[in-house]
């Protein structure tokens, strides 16, 4: 098959696949430098990961193991006030990897305002708003 004979892909998967590919990409190497920034400074992080992995070991439950390493379980998205500790930038790492639907939904949602497919642009955007709910823990499966 030709390439003239193929057929087209839509713009609004296009840029959905680069969205999600490059966030993707961009949350890997911080999820890859983020455990380095925690063992190179362990002082500098959350909970110490020396004690952390012992008390992880140990076999401690995660209620024991924040509260015996980090004095209590600091919330949800608790990295936005540590992204300059390593374990805090890690976890930004998995939040945005996570979150890569939601981003590739709102690019998917301009292409198809730009191709007046309004349908598709409040079905995108109702997803990514799902997402976003789940995301801050709303809407939650349990």
């Amino acid at each position: 098959m030709s390439i003239e004979a193929r057929p087209k892909m839509p713009v609004a998967q296009i840029v959905f696949g680069e969205i999600v590919y490059w966030i993707t990409v961009l949350s890997c190497l911080i999820c890859t430098v983020g455990p380095l920034l925690s063992i190179a400074f362990p002082d500098n992080n959350v909970m110490n990961p020396h004690y952390l992995f012992a008390s992880i070991w140990k076999g401690n439950s995660s209620d024991v193991v924040w509260k015996e390493v980090g004095g209590a379980f600091p919330g949800g998205h608790f990295y936005f006030d540590h992204l300059t500790k390593g374990d805090g930038f890690t976890q930004f790492g998995l939040a945005l990897g996570c979150s890569v639907a939601l981003w590739g939904l709102i690019g998917t949602a301009i292409a198809y305002f730009r191709e007046r497919v309004y349908l598709y642009v409040v079905l995108s955007l109702w997803v990514g708003a799902l997402v976003a709910l789940a995301m801050v823990g709303i809407v939650g499966l349990h």
